[in-house]
């Protein structure tokens, strides 16, 4: 299946290079310098998934979600950044974009994360938006930050081992902070028990990290 993408980005470099990078993955790029003449283009044709930078000259990539989603309900919406942190990716998601990647991002993992969105986009604007208050919450914790960060390091980690590294002695209060964790979609357990983080919980993990080293 052959995809539309429509792709905004100001830096000229980049643009070619996504452009190129899409099309040879088999898919028809509309590449625009500006949010404005990519929303100039969504409404003369249509397409399966947006790439917009966050930050551009004019109007932003996520001010333009609402008028490409008032235009073109079904299209998927990807929000690339190299200012990523928690708050932008999660201010992101609550103005209707599927996905938000951090700059720099190969190439081979955009033509993944385009062809998914484009598989999972489905116009529920109000399930999007309590799954990033969801998030947002679960992240607003400082125990459950660490609990995120320690299975970012370890990968897999049984409940005692992580309730040690992360420096809680209570453990019911531990248990009640990995629920919430849960319930967000950022953690899971497999059958062996042990936890280990999604691929939400993973990319929120990614932004946890670069906001430390600020």
């Amino acid at each position: 299946m052959n995809l539309n993408i429509l792709l905004a980005e100001d830096d000229t470099e980049l643009r070619l290079a996504l452009e190129e990078a899409l099309n040879l993955e088999g898919m028809q790029v509309c590449a625009c310098d500006s949010a404005e003449t990519a929303l100039d283009a969504a409404e003369s044709q249509g397409f399966d998934v947006a790439i917009l930078d966050l930050v551009m000259p004019g109007l932003s990539g996520v001010e333009a979600i609402a008028n490409l989603r008032r235009l073109q309900p079904g299209m998927g919406v990807i929000i690339t950044t190299a200012f990523a942190t928690v708050d932008t990716a999660v201010d992101a998601m609550k103005k209707g974009a599927d996905e938000f990647l951090a700059k720099p991002f190969n190439l081979a993992t955009l033509a993944t994360t385009v062809r998914r969105v484009n598989a999972q986009r489905q116009p529920q604007p109000k399930l999007a938006d309590e799954a990033a208050d969801k998030v947002f919450s679960a992240l607003s914790n400082p125990i459950r930050r660490q609990a995120l960060l320690q299975l970012g390091r370890h990968r897999q980690l049984r409940f005692m081992d992580l309730c040690r590294l992360v420096g809680v002695a209570d453990h019911t209060k531990f248990n009640f902070h990995m629920r919430q964790l849960k319930q967000s979609g950022l953690i899971q357990q497999n059958v062996s028990k042990l936890y280990f983080l999604t691929t939400e919980g993973q990319q929120m993990c990614h932004f946890l990290l670069q906001e430390g080293q600020e």
